[in-house]
């Protein structure tokens, strides 16, 4: 059985907080993940201006490959970011997803349900054996196929990708 500091623990209820049930959010690793205030795949300004507004980030993480960030809106805590990577990274997106090129390997989008039934956005991929995803909450996106570069969760990824190479 694995031992984590307490503080750790109570970060990792928070991350479960909103996400689908049974989907893991806390890494599962022998040594206790580490707190923090910043995320290091992706920064506070980066989510701010995906989520449209200032943020406060919650983080705990096992090294650079293995962990999990939540970005919160201020004032809209409803809208929220989470990146997982590693063991921490959420299930796949299903059969069928569009799949997208040049987010690391294997990189699909999905529309996910929460556990208040509330649609968000999915993106997962893997760079190199790496797994990565990331849920987008609350700001709806509904990029037209002509705009795909402009889209935040895609740019997100890309980020959250490029550092984990």
């Amino acid at each position: 059985m694995t031992t984590r500091s307490f503080p750790a623990f109570l970060l990792c209820l928070a991350l479960l907080a909103g996400s689908q049930p049974g989907a893991p959010a806390c890494a599962q690793t022998g040594s206790p993940p580490a707190v923090q205030k910043s995320c290091p795949w992706l920064s506070a300004g980066s989510a701010a201006k995906a989520l449209g507004g200032e943020v406060d980030v919650m983080s705990a993480s096992a090294g650079t490959v293995e962990g999990s960030c939540r970005f919160s809106r201020r004032d809209s805590p409803t809208a929220s970011l989470e990146i997982a990577v590693g063991k921490a990274a959420h299930p796949g997106c299903p059969a069928g997803s569009m799949e997208l090129v040049g987010i690391g390997n294997e990189a699909k989008r999905c529309n996910t349900h929460d556990v208040r039934g509330e649609i968000s956005e999915m993106l997962t991929g893997r760079v190199r054996d790496v797994p990565f995803s990331l849920i987008l909450r609350g700001p709806k996106h509904d990029p037209k196929p002509s705009d795909r570069q402009n889209d935040a969760l895609e740019q997100l990824a890309e980020q959250v990708a490029g550092n984990l190479f």
